[in-house]
């Protein structure tokens, strides 16, 4: 398996919203952290070509 500046990133993005959790950060900051772990998620996601309808 290839390593991908994409897997690097989202890795980074659950690290930091585990450790928000984990460490008692604010519930704010939890949410920005997921919202944007969702969006570059979903983004990597389309971008790969798994986000459109087949059929």
């Amino acid at each position: 398996m290839r390593i991908t500046t994409d897997m690097i990133v989202g890795t980074g993005l659950v690290a930091a919203l585990l450790a928000a959790i984990f460490l008692g950060g604010s519930t704010e900051m939890q949410n920005t952290i997921a919202s944007g772990l969702i969006g570059y998620l979903g983004r990597t996601a389309i971008d790969h070509g798994g986000g459109g309808t087949h059929g």
